[in-house]
């Protein structure tokens, strides 16, 4: 009992914050609508009738802008979020590092061995 209770009302509280409950009001509407266009074209669905009346917003006749949830022009659901304020402080870390760069062209250079051997001619 206690949690059909809860459910109810969290249904409720859910309907009222994010629905306007005026649209959920107009419910009857929808259904009159409906069996009106019932009588008129017998193997019409429901799903079929919902489609024709808010998949546009054209409307057939003068009671199709009564429908529930039909203009919701004046409906508005905000989020906000509230931080507490801090103050954040930003330190920035510099490492002071000396880039030694080393050419190994220098080191690595060609030596004959036999310096003897290549000589120019001599006359």
């Amino acid at each position: 009992m206690v949690k059909r209770l809860v459910a109810i009302g969290l249904l409720f509280s859910f309907l009222v914050s994010f629905t306007e409950f005026s649209e959920v009001l107009r419910l009857p509407l929808l259904i009159e609508h409906f069996t009106e266009h019932k009588s008129k074209v017998d193997d019409l669905s429901f799903w079929q009738f919902l489609v024709m009346h808010y998949e546009t917003d054209v409307a057939h006749d003068d009671q199709d802008m009564s429908l529930p949830f039909k203009d919701c022009n004046h409906s508005l659901t905000a989020q906000t979020v509230s931080l507490p304020s801090q103050k954040i402080t930003l330190t920035e870390l510099l490492e002071k590092t000396s880039i030694i760069h080393t050419s190994f062209y220098l080191l690595h250079e060609p030596k004959l061995l036999a310096g003897d051997i290549f000589q120019p001619p001599k006359l």
